[in-house]
């Protein structure tokens, strides 16, 4: 299991990406709640950075919400229609034709409790460890009760990495193979 990340190497160069900002609260009420009167429409995000930069297409800084291109949402969209619903962002008071977020409404109680960390008052899990015979690892990505972070299972994470080049990184949560050592801080920066 993976987070997905933004890249933090120096090769990406100029850039600007889209922000959802305060509606992330709108989005994280509704992962903890799962009531369907919160379910978030109509989401506004921003542009950040230069103008004239180059825009990236797989905007993963909100590990609740990640924001895709068009040409992401193409690429996937059976995948991601598989774990939740690919709106269009609202973006200088327009709905945008080329811009989406990836809401995961697939929610999948495979964590192994007895050895997961509990979850923090954001929905953070800070060490989680899966029953590997309950990851769904036909979808690309879900959530777990309780939390608001993505997992993503790793073909998932290996394809949308090699899509978005430098603009993003991957970093391993949890792995049924004991030789993998997942990565100290995961959600960390």
């Amino acid at each position: 299991m993976y987070r997905l990340l933004p890249g933090m190497g120096g090769e990406r160069g100029d850039f600007r990406a889209l922000t959802i900002g305060n509606e992330l609260t709108r989005i994280i009420r509704w992962m903890l709640s799962g009531s369907p009167e919160e379910y978030p429409s109509g989401i506004t995000a921003e542009w950040v950075g230069d103008p004239d930069a180059r825009p990236v297409e797989v905007v993963a800084g909100m590990s609740e919400a990640p924001i895709v291109s068009g040409r992401v949402a193409d690429l996937f969209r059976a995948e991601f229609a598989a774990s939740g619903s690919v709106p269009p962002l609202r973006i200088d008071g327009t709905e945008s034709t080329e811009w989406f977020v990836l809401l995961v409404e697939k929610v999948v109680d495979c964590l192994d409790a007895g050895r997961s960390s509990e979850p923090e008052w954001d929905g953070l899990i800070r060490k989680a460890v899966f029953r590997a015979d309950a990851v769904p690892a036909g979808l690309p990505a879900f959530r777990v009760p309780r939390s608001t972070r993505i997992y993503w299972n790793e073909w998932a994470a290996e394809r949308l990495t090699e899509l978005a080049g430098a603009d993003l990184e991957m970093r391993l949560v949890w792995s049924a193979d004991p030789a993998r050592v997942p990565h100290p801080d995961p959600w960390g920066f």
